[in-house]
């Protein structure tokens, strides 16, 4: 093909030059970790996310965990690809002007207690005649109605809920559940967290599928809509398969049935451990390479028990290419997983570093029309920064 008839979005592989959500717009006004995760799924898949945050301080996230000159690592893993914007929502010209980015967005995505968009008026109804082909995203804790619906709700709060914790502290031989409805204490362990923000996370995995979803339903046609989802339906989605197993069954003649985690188990070696079906020996005189051999040659499935610092240098995770690096101009030199779904038939986008706050705000309200001296003004009055 001559370069003339040559198809510019596509590479010399035929390759798209652009992820398979290129062109879709993103406004993403959530903070923290469930909102902003699952709006990173969709940056990393070529959409363009516009980050909105408030000025001054901006998501809360900026200043959690580990940083280097005021950067975060957690804030740049999930707010990579994305556009920074600061807007004052308490400010009636800072709603006026979501309201306008809202115009020319596919995707609202928020992740306020329930009510609080109304009483912005940003919320779902309040966009809707104007934006009619807009996806208007909800995230909450506990959803909109119910006796816990305006509490402020926490990764760990989920896990309370959601059953989780109960199967942290179970032996293996868990009780079935009428024992457990009697108050037996048997088996019983002291409780333990799971040492992960799950719930955040699985819900913002959760949010970003049904976005696409609602995306797809508008392409054959069903216009606009308002995904809802909260933090509890989705632990509680999670966990059912096999968790709740022994409560999928109303009624009498159940055969209940032990976790399934009873048939896993951690084998101490020589200098380590690894994960495998249950083995019932002890294991401490094997070395772990040793031990992972022995096992696999009798196709018995086990993995080497990293430490963190041992999972990026992991022959598998090395030989699969999981690990990028990328320099940021703020926190220096970072490493940072690829996004986790490739596609045969687009490149996978080159990652660009988490924005300063406000970075992108001269860029994105000049792609609305309006002059500098009206953002100057904006300014002034602390609407924008």
């Amino acid at each position: 093909m001559s370069d003339s008839t040559a198809d510019p979005e596509k590479n010399s592989t035929g390759k798209s030059n652009h992820g398979p959500l290129s062109g879709f717009r993103v406004l993403d006004l959530s903070s923290v970790v469930s909102g902003p995760m699952a709006a990173v799924v969709l940056a990393d898949q070529g959409a363009d996310v516009i980050k909105v945050e408030p000025p001054g301080w901006g998501d809360g996230i900026r200043g959690l965990g580990a940083s280097r000159n005021g950067l975060s690592a957690i804030y740049a893993m999930i707010n990579r690809n994305k556009r920074s914007i600061a807007i004052n929502l308490k400010h009636p010209e800072g709603q006026s002007l979501v309201r306008e980015l809202a115009a020319s967005a596919d995707v609202l995505l928020q992740n306020y207690r329930p009510g609080k968009m109304a009483r912005l008026g940003l919320d779902y109804d309040a966009l809707k005649a104007a934006c009619p082909e807009l996806i208007y995203t909800s995230i909450n804790g506990m959803g909109e109605v119910g006796p816990y619906a305006e509490q402020k709700t926490y990764d760990y709060v989920i896990q309370a809920l959601s059953g989780i914790l109960d199967v942290q502290g179970m032996t293996p031989q868990s009780m079935n559940p009428s024992e457990q409805n009697a108050g037996h204490e048997k088996n019983k362990q002291a409780l333990q967290m799971v040492r992960s923000i799950i719930y955040d996370k699985v819900t913002a995995l959760t949010a970003a599928q049904g976005i696409t979803a609602a995306l797809l339903a508008r392409e054959r046609g069903a216009g606009g809509q308002h995904v809802q989802l909260s933090m509890l339906d989705a632990a509680v989605y999670f966990n059912w398969p096999e968790l709740m197993w022994n409560y999928s069954f109303k009624g009498q003649g159940v055969q209940y049935a032990g976790d399934l985690a009873d048939v896993c188990g951690i084998s101490e070696t020589a200098d380590g451990a690894v994960v495998s079906g249950y083995l019932g020996a002890d294991c401490s005189q094997y070395a772990t390479d040793e031990l992972m051999e022995l096992l696999a040659y009798n196709e018995i499935p086990a993995g080497r028990v990293n430490t963190r610092a041992q999972v990026i240098d992991d022959p598998q995770v090395q030989a699969s290419g999981i690990m990028q690096e990328i320099e940021h101009p703020r926190g220096g030199p970072m490493r940072q997983p690829r996004s986790a779904v490739r596609f045969s038939q687009s490149v996978e986008p080159r990652l660009q570093p988490s924005a300063d706050l406000g970075e992108h705000t001269v860029e994105i309200l000049a792609d609305l029309g309006m002059p500098l001296e009206q953002m100057q003004g904006l300014a002034r009055q602390g609407v924008i920064a």
